[in-house]
């Protein structure tokens, strides 16, 4: 279109702009009430139409400058105390005045403007605004000013205007139409700056003066009242940049200091146990990630070092209940952190883990006291609990197991453990047993616990068995009277491997023996029976002058006390030749009997020490207030001294390691060393494996020639089909 050629003459154009502008200047001076809209949209119509849209463009901005220019003069004259409510009226009558220019210039805008690439009516009007009266000199510093000072004031617990502050920065913000650059440049800029000055004077008043706990509430509140300050009256753009700045002074720059102070660090919150401000401090440090590494790594040392402390303590080492109660009482108390402070935060959950694998698995007897703490909540611990209670006891049990890197350690002590209480039938509830191995079975999976299943089962078909073995006993006149037998049939390869040496039974339990073997061979023929006495244990009536006692005794000891049905007394010698009891059993039980509490067995010399002479005699003045006396075996103190993995477990270590390097080379046909070591050590294989380890099952793996080196470079093997 072609704005040069006008359809009417210049001078009728003029005049119906002179008329326009009269009419505008009535709409500046709000007096716009008896105008005619209509008539004026039809003449700005007319004159784009005509082709004098230049005409109208060029006297709107002139006539819009020239009101500005006074405004611009009042503005500048107003005290600084009005300032910011004159400027602000002024904006809105100057906003509102230009969307009534705009509405009769409407037509302009959508043809003259859009093809000219001009302003539309209502932009140009706040561009202007912008350029006559916000940019003055005596007008853009001293609005910055006072708006920096009235935040400051607030900043010191004054009251201001917040509503009125609000329609300065939107003023601000609206007044440059398409970006924010007038907002940035005479506010937001030196807001930042001076906000930043305010807070790291504050912040180095607020460290110098109160504990961390206390430095930590003040900064909260800060940064809560500058996220309400940012909401209410600046612009979006500036609330990320205002915190930033806020964070930075507050907390980025003591994040350090905060944590590492020693009277009232982060070190002191957990020592006593102040949820409420760590919970304060991770909130706090959240809002900047990087700082939280130094909460995660002062948590990691103090559970190494109260881990340290527990392992290295000579008491802990004595007494394995102690030590396992210790550990858990320490995973509790920080895993009650990450849960209530922390949020349950992936990245404390696993320093939390790693810390704690790593005390657990300094010393190797970790395993073997969670087995041992395990036994004795089985047998006693858990009677009285709720099944809540229980629940969470067997829980804190698996919660340590997971941490252990020789889990197959505790398998091998778990077992021993086991099959002595289902043997003694001294467990508190089988049910309890079960939801054991379950969570086992489901930390570990099926072969795991595919023993420890088998275990039960025996117990099962042997309880079947002895019912079914009782009641074939009256159609057995042969049967002894004398003596009741009680067996439990072991599958071997379930139960812990156990000595086959033989002792002497009485005559007695021998018969009711024979009796159950030949029982037995007619319900299962081609199984033979191994008896293992050194698991089994009796009740056997015994006299003594002041009346009958029945007597609750290990097998052994039962052997050993039917001998002095033949004679009064024996020497140590005697005892050993007639019992066949294998000699390191032996001692334990005949001092067991002979032990000051107990006295069924006089001993002379009267002392610990054993010698083939020392007499043993049969005690008739035993005494007790109960009828049923169990008697008690010495403890057996190597057990919880004993620092080496097992020699049961290094063997099945040994062909654990074996089976899975011949199954990668089974697989892979050629391999190079290091890329055979990486395979073998990405395996699940229930305990740490060292290199040294691998190496040394190589070796033995290629003197039986399951593999081979490759002819011209060593460091290559071949599977051997």
């Amino acid at each position: 279109m072609d704005f040069n050629n006008t359809g009417i003459t210049k001078d009728q154009a003029e005049k119906i702009w002179r008329d326009l502008r009269l009419n505008i200047k009535e709409i500046q001076n709000s007096n716009a009430s008896e105008l005619r809209f209509e008539e004026l949209y039809r003449n700005s119509y007319t004159l784009v139409l005509h082709k004098h849209g230049d005409l109208l463009y060029k006297g709107v901005k002139n006539v819009v400058a020239e009101n500005l220019q006074r405004i611009s003069s009042d503005v500048s004259d107003t005290v600084n105390e009005k300032l910011l409510k004159v400027i602000v009226e002024k904006w809105k009558d100057h906003t509102l005045h230009m969307t009534m220019i705009q509405d009769i210039l409407m037509y302009m805008d959508k043809t003259y403007c859009r093809l000219e690439k001009k302003e539309p009516v209502y932009s140009m009007g706040l561009l202007l605004f912008k350029e006559h009266v916000i940019m003055k000199s005596n007008v853009a510093n001293r609005l910055k000013r006072l708006l920096l000072d009235s935040i400051q004031e607030e900043r010191k617990g004054r009251y201001v205007d917040r509503l009125l502050l609000k329609k300065c920065t939107s003023m601000l913000v609206d007044v440059n139409v398409r970006n924010t650059d007038v907002y940035k440049e005479v506010f937001e800029d030196d807001l930042l700056t001076t906000t930043a000055q305010f807070y790291q004077h504050e912040s180095q008043e607020f460290m110098a003066q109160n504990p961390v706990s206390d430095y930590l509430r003040k900064i909260e509140k800060r940064i809560n009242e500058e996220e309400e300050r940012a909401d209410s009256y600046l612009d979006k753009s500036s609330y990320s940049k205002i915190i930033n700045v806020v964070q930075r002074e507050l907390v980025t720059k003591y994040a350090q200091q905060l944590v590492g102070n020693k009277t009232s660090g982060c070190g002191y919150l957990f020592t006593h146990d102040r949820v409420d401000d760590l919970r304060r401090m991770f909130r706090l440090f959240s809002r900047v990630p990087e700082t939280l590494q130094h909460i995660r790594s002062c948590m990691s040392a103090l559970v190494k070092e109260t881990g340290n402390a527990i392992v290295k303590d000579p008491e802990n080492l004595r007494q394995p209940k102690e030590f396992v109660q210790k550990v858990l009482d320490c995973r509790r108390k920080y895993d009650n952190f990450v849960k209530r402070a922390f949020n349950q935060d992936r990245q404390f959950t696993r320093d939390l883990k790693e810390s704690l694998e790593h005390f657990i698995n300094l010393d190797s007897r970790a395993a073997r006291y969670l087995s041992l703490y395990l036994d004795e909540m089985m047998r006693k611990g858990l009677k009285g609990k709720s099944p809540e209670e229980r629940e969470k006891l067997l829980n804190d049990v698996i919660s340590i197991f997971r941490y252990l890197q020789d889990k197959d350690v505790f398998e091998d002590f778990y077992k021993k453990h086991l099959s002595t209480r289902l043997l003694t039938d001294n467990s508190g509830d089988r049910e309890d047993e079960k939801m054991m191995i379950s969570k086992l079975k489901a930390e570990c999976g099926h072969q795991f616990t595919s023993r420890l299943e088998g275990m039960f089962n025996d117990i099962k078909i042997s309880t079947d068995m002895m019912n079914d073995f009782r009641k074939d006993l009256p159609r057995r006149p042969s049967a002894s009277a004398n003596a009741d037998i009680n067996v439990t049939v072991l599958t071997t390869g379930f139960w812990p491997s156990s000595s086959s040496e033989q002792c002497n039974l009485p005559v007695e339990a021998r018969q009711a023996a024979e009796k159950y073997e030949r029982f037995y061979a007619a319900r299962n023929s081609g199984r033979r029976l191994t008896w293992q006495t050194h698991t089994g244990t009796a009740e056997i009536v015994c006299h003594f002058k002041k009346g009958k006692k029945l007597l609750a005794v290990h097998t052994f000891q039962m052997v050993i006390i039917m001998l002095f049905n033949d004679a009064d007394k024996y020497t140590y010698a005697e005892i050993l030749k007639k019992t066949k009891i294998p000699e390191r059993d032996l001692r334990r039980h005949l001092l067991s009997l002979a032990h000051p509490k107990v006295k069924v067995l006089r001993k002379s010399p009267n002392n610990k020490t054993l010698a083939p002479d020392h007499m043993f005699a049969w005690n008739y003045d035993y005494t007790s207030n109960l009828y049923r006396v169990k008697i008690p075996l010495l403890n057996v103190k190597s057990e919880t001294k004993e620092s080496k993995v097992p020699p049961s477990v290094i063997e099945e270590r040994k062909n654990r390691v074996e089976v899975v390097i011949v199954r990668v080379m089974k697989t892979r046909k050629v391999l190079d060393h290091n890329s055979l070591m990486s395979e073998v050590m990405k395996q699940s294989l229930r305990f740490a494996v060292k290199p040294i380890f691998i190496k040394k099952r190589i070796e033995d793996l290629i003197e039986r020639e399951f593999i081979e080196r490759d002819k011209t470079n060593r460091g290559v093997y071949h599977y051997v089909a």
